[in-house]
């Protein structure tokens, strides 16, 4: 992403010089002395033909007496000339800027601006604090394009979010107070502009790139990953330059990093409908991986993330949405919780789980019921076979429109038995089968058969 008067005449000078034209810009903000930023970077000025301190100070700064801090700054000896193409160094908080601000583009749960409601395009300037809860998340776009992510249980501030009306550069700072944030940040041509996520121990100073940072252990530990671009990430008295594939912690014990980020983890059945009541998915173990966070989002950019959860296991279960077309991105997390490159993949949510159970009725005659889960007209399909050959029906009954069967005089041995449900919906046919069950018959030998009806019992 990108960051964010006095008039006087001097008896026997010549007037000052025309400011050069600009493009029409916001309405500038007025920065008191109270809101100056100490220890701030300064911007750096190429001198043009025409310039000169005090026309630079008429037009750009906040008091015309400013130009003598300039001219000190820069060893100026007449603020009246200046060597075309001479750079000067100009304190931030000398210079007028014109505010910004960024629009909620997304949101999920509960999500606050300043612990108010909000809604598609509601409007977040400087000094805003947003919140997500359990299970909330919460995306932002500035005016240059760049998004700020927020996943749940997360607290970040916009500390300053102007364009510098000298230079044209960005200036944007977020401190983020609790939880994660995950930006991508759309490179621009001038470079200088300025985007950084700081934390009470870190700060994370970005141009063009896509970056996590992440705040752990109440605001003890803060990570940060990079998937495209540089990021400089300063804490503890450490600085170190993040490369594409890479990440660091810092924490009160020490830093670790650069290191390389964990490999994309796999999913399993890939293709696989997600039918059942929750979601569910199968990660191959990933060499290096204490943990899995997988996220849930209606798009591919994860800018609406619906559900997310971090699993110290690869098998992975979360609460379903609502049928229809979805993404799902899993990140491998290493013993220094530093997260790795994420795997994306697109399915689809159609419910359509079915659950089974039997009971005995006398002798070697059974009861099988099932019940199905999701909207639509269901046929069934009963399948019994021996366990020691499972794929040879002992019955095999399609079509199905009753939710029973009993079978009789079963021969003894050990069974497995499941249901399967399928409907058309939209011009598609799905099927999904039941969990298969065992169960064992003893006895003397007998012919099975089967009849839809059950008894009236």
């Amino acid at each position: 992403m990108k960051r964010f008067v006095a008039l006087a005449v001097v008896a026997g000078m010549a007037a000052p010089a025309a400011p050069r034209a600009r493009a029409p810009a916001m309405p500038s903000r007025t920065i008191s002395a109270a809101t100056r930023f100490d220890g701030e970077p300064p911007i750096s000025y190429v001198v043009r033909k025409g310039d000169n301190l005090y026309n630079l100070a008429r037009f750009y700064m906040l008091r015309l007496g400013d130009y003598r801090i300039v001219q000190k700054l820069n060893q100026v000896r007449n603020p009246y000339r200046l060597p075309i193409g001479k750079t000067l160094i100009i304190p931030r908080s000398l210079l007028k800027s014109d505010g910004l601000v960024a629009r909620v583009v997304a949101f999920r749960g509960a999500v606050t601006i300043d612990g108010k409601a909000i809604g598609l395009g509601t409007v977040v300037g400087e000094g805003g604090q947003i919140r997500t809860g359990l299970n909330a998340s919460i995306s932002m776009a500035l005016a240059d394009g760049s998004t700020v992510t927020l996943p749940s249980q997360s607290l970040i501030r916009v500390e300053r979010l102007r364009r510098v009306q000298l230079t044209n550069e960005l200036d944007r700072l977020f401190r983020l107070v609790s939880g994660r944030s995950e930006t991508r940040v759309t490179p621009r041509t001038n470079g200088r502009d300025r985007f950084e996520i700081r934390t009470p121990i870190s700060v994370a100073a970005v141009r063009g790139t896509d970056f996590r940072v992440s705040l752990l252990d109440e605001g003890r530990t803060s990570t940060a990953e990079v998937l495209e671009g540089k990021v400089d990430f300063t804490g503890v008295g450490t600085e170190v330059m993040l490369d594409p594939g890479t990440g660091a912690r810092f924490a009160a014990d020490g830093a670790v990093g650069p290191v390389p980020l964990l490999a994309p983890p796999n999913i399993l059945h890939a293709a696989r409908i997600q039918a059942e009541v929750e979601l569910a998915f199968d990660i191959v173990p990933l060499p290096g991986a204490i943990g899995y966070r997988v996220q849930i989002a209606k798009d591919a950019g994860f800018l609406d993330i619906l559900q997310e959860g971090v699993f110290a296991r690869p098998q992975v279960s979360l609460p379903a949405p609502t049928n229809g077309d979805y993404f799902v991105r899993v990140t491998g997390i290493d013993a220094n919780r530093i997260e790795g490159e994420p795997y994306v993949l697109a399915f689809e949510r159609h419910l359509n789980a079915v659950r089974g159970e039997m009971a005995p009725l006398h002798g070697h005659d059974y009861l099988f019921k099932w019940q199905n889960m999701g909207a639509g007209e269901h046929l069934f399909r009963f399948f019994l076979a021996r366990v020691d050959a499972p794929d040879r029906p002992v019955i095999d009954e399609p079509a199905l429109t009753r939710k029973s069967l009993v079978v009789t005089n079963l021969l003894p041995g050990d069974y497995v038995w499941r249901v399967q449900a399928s409907e058309v919906s939209d011009g598609r046919r799905y099927a999904n089968w039941s969990r298969p069950q065992t169960f064992t018959v003893a006895g003397k030998p007998g012919r099975a058969n089967a009849r839809a009806k059950p008894p009236a019992s």
